[in-house]
C-alpha cells in the first residue's frame, strides 16, 4: 500500500507450529524457502491475482516466471523462518532466533540501501512521514500512500526554475504510471527544458552564442 518508495521491504515469512517430522534440512531458512516457493509454484497460473500482476510486470518488460519472481517486484528479498510446535524447546530456541537474525539481516540491508541512496531518514526526519501516513490511511485505506508527495510535505519544491522543472517531471510520472525511470522522464523532458532556457537567454539578451551559454 505505498508507492515511489526508495527501497522495497524485505519479507520474512514464518511459518508457525510447523510439524516436528519434518526433514531435518527444513529448519535450515535457505531450505524452507525454497520449499515455499516450490510448494506454491502453481499458483501463479491458478491464482486469478496472480496472474493479473504478472501480466502487469510482464508488459512492462520484467521477467516474470515463478511466483519467487513475482514477489521480487514487490519485496527485496523473501525469506522463510520454520517455526516448530510445542515439545522441542531447543529447536524453539534455535528457530527463533534465526527469525530474529533474518529481521535484522533485513533491516541493515534495507538501511545500507536507503544510506547509498541518501534516503536514510533520522529521527526528525521520520516523523512528518508517520504523520502523512498516519492522516492518507486514515481518510482513504484503498489508494496507496506516495513517499514522493509525502517528501514535499517536509521538503517542498522551491518556486524557482528547477523546482517547476522537477513539479512538471512529477506530474509526468504520474501520467505515465512508471513507464519511465527517471533518466527516461528528464530525456523527454529535454528538449523543452533547453527551450526554456533559450527563451530565458533571449528575453535577458545574453551575449554570447548559444554554445556558450551556461544556466
Amino acid at each position: 500500500m505505498s508507492s515511489n518508495q526508495p527501497v522495497l521491504p524485505h519479507a520474512v515469512i514464518a511459518l508457525n507450529a510447523s510439524e516436528l517430522t519434518i526433514v531435518p534440512e527444513q529448519w535450515e531458512v535457505s531450505h524452507a524457502t525454497t520449499w515455499l516457493m516450490d510448494a506454491v509454484k502453481e499458483s501463479l497460473s491458478k491464482n486469478v491475482k496472480f496472474r493479473k500482476h504478472a501480466r502487469m510486470w510482464r508488459a512492462r518488460g520484467k521477467r516474470i516466471d515463478t511466483v519467487e519472481d513475482l514477489l521480487l517486484s514487490y519485496y527485496s528479498s523473501i525469506r522463510v523462518v520454520r517455526i516448530p510446535c510445542v515439545g522441542r524447546p531447543t529447536l524453539m530456541k534455535n528457530q527463533m532466533e534465526k527469525l530474529y537474525g533474518e529481521i535484522v539481516a533485513s533491516l541493515e540491508n534495507s538501511k545500507l540501501s536507503k544510506r547509498s541512496l541518501r534516503m536514510l531518514l533520522d529521527v526528525d526526519e521520520l516523523q512528518p512521514y508517520l504523520q502523512f501516513a498516519f492522516d492518507h490511511f486514515a481518510r482513504n485505506l484503498d489508494r496507496a500512500f506516495d513517499f514522493v508527495q509525502a517528501s514535499f510535505v517536509s521538503n517542498p519544491i522551491p518556486p524557482d526554475f528547477a523546482g517547476n522543472i522537477l513539479k512538471l517531471a512529477v506530474n509526468m510520472m504520474e501520467i505515465w504510471e512508471n513507464k519511465l525511470d527517471g533518466d527516461g522522464i528528464f530525456r523527454e523532458l529535454s528538449l523543452v527544458v533547453a527551450s526554456c532556457i533559450m527563451l530565458d537567454c533571449s528575453r535577458k539578451k545574453n551575449l554570447g552564442p548559444a554554445t556558450f551559454i551556461r544556466n
